[in-house]
């Protein structure tokens, strides 16, 4: 069986979660494992932790052929290697060693235990949505088209003024928002920048897509869920002209004559589960549901 593992390459990594990383590497040599890194990745790592993992692995430029993608990290670790693998089909397991891990489901304490189960194939795949969007002739710097696993989100650039978005569902008008933004998520961003503002926790296969305004001006604006076949059109209007787009939190600037169009990808991002994971038993344990937190301070 052949990994690719991935992990962030930003700088202000602590030490410990060098160490981790290193970890991982060295459990999952314990077992038949062909393992690969990006260059990229390995190179943004201490010399030290370089030393002891280049005995353990191939460095690759270009994606290898590989039977499963291994994100070590928190949930922004787990969404770039999304990006990198998913339209290949390449199934993804989420180690989590940052904070909340809502996609990077995995404690680093079940690693070895996690990697023993899917060696002797005790593992479950789910599918998750993706959404689309494409802006009406401007490429992005990704092309006309881009991929997001959480969230799209129309965010006003400047700090004064609200925008005005008009959304239409299948060229049926809804309505015009007016709101600092607008944010259409998946199922698995539910638990993201949705839940953040108010928007419904879906269960992460259910097929419905959540649209919730940010702030919004009129109180009563609510978030609606919309069957994941539809087609949401937007037309924004912004006082500075132009307006923001984030796709799981990388932001490109549009003038407000580009109008957009988000669906449902083509294709579904493959996700690694152990057989005894529970997405309710996540809420409770990430949300902290029917704990008193008073016993916890008192």
């Amino acid at each position: 069986m052949k990994l690719a593992l991935f992990g962030s390459t930003f700088t202000d990594r602590t030490a410990k979660a060098e160490e981790q990383i290193y970890a991982v590497c060295r459990a999952i040599k314990q077992y038949p494992y062909e393992l690969f890194l990006p260059s990229v990745f390995y190179h943004s790592l201490p010399q030290r932790i370089r030393d002891m993992i280049r005995p353990l692995c191939e460095l690759f430029e270009k994606l290898p052929c590989v039977d499963m993608a291994v994100s070590v990290g928190g949930d922004g670790t787990f969404l770039r290697t999304a990006g990198a693998v998913g339209a290949f089909g390449i199934p993804v397991l989420g180690i989590n060693t940052g904070r909340l891990g809502f996609l990077a489901a995995i404690n680093f304490g079940d690693v070895e235990e996690t990697l023993k189960e899917i060696m002797s194939g005790r593992y479950r795949i789910e599918n998750r949505t993706l959404l689309e969007m494409t802006a009406e002739d401007n490429p992005t710097p990704f092309g006309y088209s881009i991929q997001a696993l959480n969230e799209v989100a129309i965010l006003k650039q400047d700090t004064a003024s609200m925008l005005t978005i008009h959304a239409y569902i299948n060229d049926d008008y809804l309505t015009s928002y007016q709101a600092d933004g607008l944010v259409i998520a998946t199922p698995t961003g539910s638990t993201a920048y949705s839940l953040s503002i108010g928007g419904a926790i879906l269960s992460p296969t259910t097929p419905s897509l959540i649209l919730s305004a940010i702030a919004p001006h009129n109180l009563t604006s609510r978030s609606l869920v919309v069957d994941d076949n539809s087609k949401i059109r937007l037309k924004v209007e912004s006082r500075s002209r132009n307006f923001l787009v984030s796709l799981d939190g990388q932001s490109q600037v549009f003038h407000e004559d580009t109008a957009l169009e988000v669906r449902k990808a083509d294709y579904m991002l493959k996700v690694v589960k152990r057989i005894s994971h529970s997405f309710y038993a996540t809420l409770r344990d990430k949300l902290m549901w029917g704990k008193d937190v008073r016993k916890q301070n008192g």
